[in-house]
């Protein structure tokens, strides 16, 4: 049993480790390029929304752009309707992560260790570096997510890992517990990966992960929410905006997955994994779909309300 736990601990470490390098050092190597980008192309509605989908693809984190995003506001480089362009976008971007874990590159893990470790090591240019650092990184997630895949089946017969399991069942308990998930995990990209690994070893079922999965994507806003605290109006708006939209969207989708059966279309798939990535990649596309309309509402709102 111990060695499960500590396997669980080590995989989960070595997760986190892996998004968090990839994602501070894609930004540290590009991050004023990033910038530019998010300012120069993200102009027009259906532009900002691609822009915000391709920065966060390319970041691994909607955290990271919309904290980004927040001091850009706040500096007068990027405007509020733009604003609300690259946060829908930001939320179908963070879907990639689970994409890739679905597919399990744990294959090639030491190649991607290896490779990023030599680059690191003969890379004169800091940009080089940093990129050594992303496929350390990448390496380093798809071990960490094997580690927890063996911990998971390791531990799914203990009676008190089965009852932390059990209470998370239901409606309610699904998306509080994927909120709390989130909020300790400070990504929204690692707490799904972690609902994947439990899904495929057969601890969550699919019925339940949908709604631990819409808990998870109003958790994400938490670390924004954060990073505006002190900070200007403009700033804060930012936070707001992505909550009401994460909001709207899991109060959308809850009637439908009771509704619908929902866990046995996904269930059809045949992996886990990819299921509950597809219903991620299903509810922030459909969300971004269903607000797009109200696109300018949201901006005008905002700015006679500040």
């Amino acid at each position: 049993m111990y060695s499960g736990v500590f396997a669980l601990l080590w995989g989960l470490g070595a997760f986190l480790y892996g998004i968090n390098i990839m994602s501070e050092k894609t930004e540290r190597a590009f991050g004023n390029r990033l910038k530019i980008i998010l300012g120069k192309t993200a102009r027009g509605k259906y532009s900002s929304v691609i822009t915000g989908t391709a920065v966060t693809a390319f970041l691994q984190s909607s955290s990271a752009v919309t904290v980004l995003l927040v001091s850009l506001v706040e500096s007068g480089a990027v405007s509020l309707f733009q604003s609300v362009g690259i946060i829908m976008g930001s939320n179908i971007g963070t879907t990639v992560t689970s994409l890739l874990i679905a597919f399990d590159f744990s294959a090639f893990a030491p190649f991607f260790i290896a490779s990023g470790a030599f680059v690191k090591l003969f890379a004169k240019k800091e940009t080089f570096s940093c990129m050594g650092d992303v496929f350390f990184g990448f390496g380093l997630l798809f071990l960490g997510m094997e580690a927890m895949s063996g911990a998971f089946s390791s531990v799914k017969d203990n009676p008190v890992f089965l009852n932390m399991i059990i209470s998370a069942s239901g409606k309610i308990g699904g998306i509080l517990s994927g909120i709390l998930m989130t909020v300790i995990i400070q990504s929204s990209s690692a707490a799904v990966g972690i609902l994947q690994g439990l899904a495929a070893e057969g601890l969550v079922s699919l019925d339940n992960a949908v709604y631990i999965v819409l808990g998870q994507n109003i958790g994400t806003v938490i670390t924004v929410l954060l990073a505006s605290v002190g900070r200007s109006v403009k700033a804060k708006q930012i936070g707001r905006l992505h909550l009401l939209f994460n909001i709207i969207g899991c109060l959308f989708f809850i009637p439908l997955c009771a509704l619908l059966p929902v866990g046995e279309w996904l269930s059809r798939l045949g992996n886990p994994s990819m299921a509950v990535s597809v219903f991620h990649i299903v509810f922030n596309v459909v969300n971004t779909v269903i607000l797009f309309p109200f696109y300018d509402r949201f901006v005008r709102e905002k700015e006679e309300r500040f």
